[in-house]
């Protein structure tokens, strides 16, 4: 079985990306490392949390389905919110959209990983 710590340090081996949060749905940090950040990881989790229950309820709304991930693009960065089944998500803070296809193919790879290590799968 694969260590979280371990696991997210692949996310940061992608240039770019400085922090990796591992959060549970209900907004609690299960999880995290970053580069560099300065950022508080524990209100990014939570605040990513409620931003992607309203991008579902959203989703929901317009009759378009469950969200499977959510890109909010900012001034100075990216932030990629991947839901991880039914209990968590993935979130990469990065410098820029440059390295994006890399984040969400390892967030796919990755995914059974993490459950098993999370023992939800």
């Amino acid at each position: 079985m694969v260590d979280l710590k371990q696991m997210l340090s692949r996310f940061l081996a992608i240039p770019g990306v400085r922090q990796a949060i591992l959060v549970g749905r209900d907004g609690l940090m299960i999880e995290s490392m970053t580069r560099d950040g300065k950022e508080d990881m524990e209100a990014v989790g939570a605040i990513t949390t409620a931003s992607f229950s309203s991008a579902e309820a959203l989703g929901q709304e317009i009759g378009r389905g469950s969200a499977v991930g959510l890109l909010l693009e900012y001034e100075h960065g990216l932030v990629s919110v991947d839901p991880l089944g039914d209990f968590a998500l993935m979130v990469t803070l990065s410098d820029n959209a440059s390295n994006i296809g890399r984040v969400r193919h390892l967030v796919k790879a990755s995914r059974n990983e993490i459950l098993e290590a999370l023992d939800i799968a």
